[in-house]
């Protein structure tokens, strides 16, 4: 069972708008209006995918019913925590014409002490139930955190986690990155090649970024790296295995998801076989997939499995 948890949630709503310029009237399309959010699109993807996912997290009040509606649509069991506030809403604009993705995010709502105890038991809860069975639970920390919560609170969560025995994996950046590497009780992490200079401190150099990863290995178990068409690599001690998926650059669509996408075909992968570079093949593929669509998770497992045979070991 793979649980995600998403503390800062956005409602996506994605337009097409040819030939836009700043600053001038322009005529656009809508494309979709998705409750979302990093973690929400993970599971989503995984049940695309065919696995079974609970999504967890905040929530405002008034979206929670949205959410609820949407996930069980898609045959994703939602666990959220509505707090007070409005979930804010993410814009992505798609420019067929220049080729650009614009991208304007809003700041979410606050959270307070008595939410974040509220959504550590339920996470907690939710490990427990599966912490019997043979793999357990995996959960995936995805994105950034909402305002109100702060590092202290937030390694407090992840060490709740682990204390129930869940295997933890983080996507996010900045200083809850850095906190998370940190601790010392997160399994995973999900840099791109900024984050990755995050945790050490120090710009890293595309062709140094594998080597750079493992640097990160006495803190974590696993380093998912992922450099865009440069492709992906999973870092372990004594293994590094890279990645990539080709596709024509006139075929993608939208980049926004796709780290979403990937890690949603990790996890799918890992529970599938439990191989590192089967899982990696999915991963990219997932990824390779998702930059196809016009929508964060608007790819299916059929067009995933059709991108299988294009991964490539780096």
């Amino acid at each position: 069972m793979v649980i995600t948890v998403t503390l800062n949630p956005a409602i996506d709503k994605t337009l097409e708008a040819p030939d836009l310029e700043v600053g001038m009237h322009a005529r656009a399309r809508l494309l979709a209006i998705v409750p979302a959010g990093k973690g929400v699109n993970v599971a989503r993807g995984l049940a695309r995918l065919g696995a079974a996912a609970i999504a967890c997290g905040f929530v405002g009040r008034s979206e929670e019913a949205a959410y609820g509606t949407s996930l069980e649509a898609d045959g994703v069991a939602c666990a959220l925590c509505p707090v007070d506030g409005v979930t804010r809403t993410n814009t992505t604009i798609l420019d067929p014409v220049r080729r650009t993705t614009t991208h304007l995010r809003e700041q979410g709502f606050t959270v307070n002490v008595d939410d974040v105890a509220r959504l550590r038991a339920r996470v907690t809860e939710a490990v427990l139930r599966y912490r019997g069975e043979p793999c357990g639970a995996t959960v995936a920390f995805s994105g950034s955190l909402p305002p109100g919560l702060g590092l202290a609170e937030w390694v407090a969560l992840l060490r709740a986690t682990a204390e129930a025995e869940g295997i933890t994996v983080v996507d996010t950046s900045g200083e809850a990155l850095r906190a998370a590497v940190d601790s010392g009780v997160v399994n995973t992490v999900k840099p791109n090649l900024l984050e990755l200079g995050q945790c050490l401190g120090e710009e890293v150099r595309l062709p140094d970024a594998p080597s750079r990863a493992a640097e990160l290995l006495d803190r974590v178990e696993t380093v998912l790296l992922t450099l865009s068409s440069h492709g992906a690599y999973a870092v372990r001690r004594g293994l590094c295995v890279g990645m990539a998926c080709r596709i024509d650059p006139a075929q993608v669509r939208n980049t926004v998801g796709c780290g979403d996408a990937f890690l949603a075909g990790w996890l799918y992968g890992r529970g599938r076989s439990g191989d590192v570079r089967d899982a990696l093949r999915w991963a990219v593929a997932a990824g390779a997939a998702s930059a196809r669509t016009d929508t964060a998770v608007g790819y299916t497992r059929q067009e995933v499995e059709r991108l299988l045979p294009r991964c490539e070991p780096i």
